[in-house]
């Protein structure tokens, strides 16, 4: 099928050397995504290595908007994945890792786990203690706890994610609960399993007091908290990729509703004279 002329002269300007051109070559393109159809697979094996080298950049663009357009639509389904969704978050922050790995990591993880008993409690805390998983306390300066990556990799992590991993790997229907600000399994019989007390074992308070948490929780606090990490550490396009993934929108206008400096400041309006001296308007 012939590309529309258009887009074939956007992709030509690829090649130039004048950065900017390309630049806004590369921003008209992407929003032309549907448009591309093959192109980019093609210039990809150009002999022209700063062709190949922008087609790279503009394909790797493309996949993260991709990326966060499913992660919105995962977040809206009748029904979550929780392990799918955890990769999908640990993608919003270490957007350069690859999804087949980690689907690797979590299943030598769950083999590890299938090869012990899992059914009550009980076991399930000798297994994570055995297995030397810890959990931090909450925070929103350790990204790293929030992703599922560095948590199998290095045993610690969130202790939100941890019950939800802990969780996961049981066929027993334990429910993942926030209890007085601590996250817990729940066994429906009294009993809660909590990760940020070494794996202890201990009865649940009233019903009343459990905060019941699904999946869909569970991934936007994770994608949140992230999105908070971003903003302490000042990491503008991690504040704007997160936010894009959350409200499922991918242009500039995501910012819209943010505080400055993530969204442009009003201009002040134009002084008439009438103002006295060394006093600033009202805005």
């Amino acid at each position: 099928m012939a590309r529309n002329p258009e887009i074939n002269s956007l992709l030509s300007l690829l090649d130039d050397e004048d950065e900017s051109i390309a630049v806004n070559a590369m921003a008209e393109l992407l929003n032309r995504e549907a448009e591309l159809g093959e192109a980019l697979a093609e210039l990809q094996e150009s002999s022209h290595p700063l062709l190949r080298r922008r087609s790279h950049q503009l394909q790797a663009a493309i996949t993260l908007r991709r990326r966060r357009r499913e992660f919105i639509r995962k977040l809206q389904a009748p029904r979550v994945d929780l392990i799918d969704g955890l990769i999908d978050v640990h993608l919003q922050w270490y957007d350069n890792d690859s999804r087949p790995e980690l689907e690797s990591l979590w299943s030598d993880f769950r083999q590890e786990a299938a090869r012990c008993p899992l059914h009550t409690l009980e076991e399930l805390a000798y297994f994570m203690r055995k297995s030397g998983f810890t959990a931090q306390p909450e925070t929103t300066l350790r990204p790293e706890n929030y992703c599922i990556g560095p948590i199998l990799e290095n045993h610690t992590g969130s202790a939100a994610l941890l019950a939800a991993i802990a969780g996961a790997i049981t066929p027993a229907p334990f429910r993942m609960v926030r209890v007085m600000g601590d996250f817990a399994l729940y066994d429906g019989e009294g009993r809660l399993l909590v990760p940020a007390h070494d794996w202890q074992l201990c009865p649940a308070p009233g019903i009343g007091l459990c905060e019941f948490w699904d999946p869909r929780m569970l991934l936007r606090y994770a994608s949140l908290t992230l999105f908070s990490c971003a903003v302490n550490s000042d990491s503008f396009r991690y504040v704007l990729t997160i936010a894009q993934a959350l409200s499922g929108t991918t242009g500039d206008e995501t910012l819209d509703y943010l505080p400055y400096p993530y969204c442009p400041a009003d201009e002040e309006p134009e002084s008439d004279g009438t103002e006295e001296s060394g006093k600033n308007p009202g805005r």
